[in-house]
């Protein structure tokens, strides 16, 4: 192993290809310089300087290992600074998913509670009442995003409808919110969507109106989450969490929308 000590050393002396001069400028006295060199060029195998009345000067193989001298503090330094990010929360891995996880070690915080409502083509009947009855709803043709895209999502808009006394009849699925939409507009059935699409997408041919709760549970409402293990002790979570302890809601609506634009 060699001692990054050792590696500026070289380098003070290759920089100035003067002995005396590199041992002022690393603040020691010259022989200690040399015998450190010494015993780089003994750890190495091989001769970094010649010596002469003239001067001194890199061999090829001195000149080789000042580039990978160079390097490898770059690289330490480089390594210390993205330690030091890690350790204040700056930088590293956060892992960041929709899949479900253990409820047990697991604390939640809701970040947004989204109201539910319903996408209707713009000649619909329903189109021009300010608030709609799911129950008027029951033989409806529906249009839905797949469950295998969010199964509690899709859970709970069904939950509304049975709530409502029917299970929807779905006669279309789309994988993306603007394509369901297009869905509706294009008079293939009704759909149930989250509020925030409601100021992005095709007001000339959709219209979107609120639902009128039938009962107080399921509540025609989505709520966002984030959870994470209290056993996972990162810095880098720490300061993820806690960027959202300002009110995000209007960012995550700005996010939701600008996704499905």
């Amino acid at each position: 192993m060699i001692e990054t000590r050792l590696l500026r050393q070289f380098i003070a002396v290759a920089e100035e290809l003067h002995f005396h001069k590199a041992a002022i400028r690393l603040h020691m006295a010259q022989p200690p310089l040399s015998q450190a060199i010494h015993r780089l060029e003994d750890k190495l195998g091989f001769s970094l300087f010649t010596r002469n009345k003239r001067g001194v000067k890199l061999t090829p193989a001195g000149s080789a290992f000042l580039s990978a001298a160079y390097s490898t503090l770059k690289a330490l330094e480089l390594g210390i600074e993205h330690a030091r990010q890690v350790s204040e929360g700056i930088a590293g891995k956060l892992t960041v998913t929709a899949l479900p996880i253990s409820a047990e070690n697991v604390e939640s915080r809701l970040l947004l509670d989204e109201e539910i409502v319903m996408a209707l083509p713009a000649h619909h009947p329903k189109a021009k009442e300010g608030q709609i009855d799911l129950r008027d709803f029951a033989g409806e043709d529906f249009v839905f995003t797949p469950e295998a895209l969010g199964t509690g999502y899709h859970s709970q808009l069904t939950a509304l409808c049975e709530a409502a006394g029917f299970y929807p009849k779905v006669v279309q699925e789309a994988a993306q919110i603007h394509t369901l939409i297009g869905l509706v507009a294009c008079g293939f059935g009704v759909a149930l969507v989250p509020e925030s699409i409601a100021n992005s997408i095709m007001r000339d041919r959709v219209v979107f109106r609120r639902i009128h709760p039938v009962t107080a549970s399921p509540n025609p409402a989505i709520g966002l989450y984030m959870s994470w293990s209290t056993h996972n002790e990162s810095p880098l979570m720490d300061s993820f969490i806690s960027m959202f302890d300002l009110d995000v809601a209007p960012r995550v609506e700005g996010m939701l929308a600008a996704r499905v634009s």
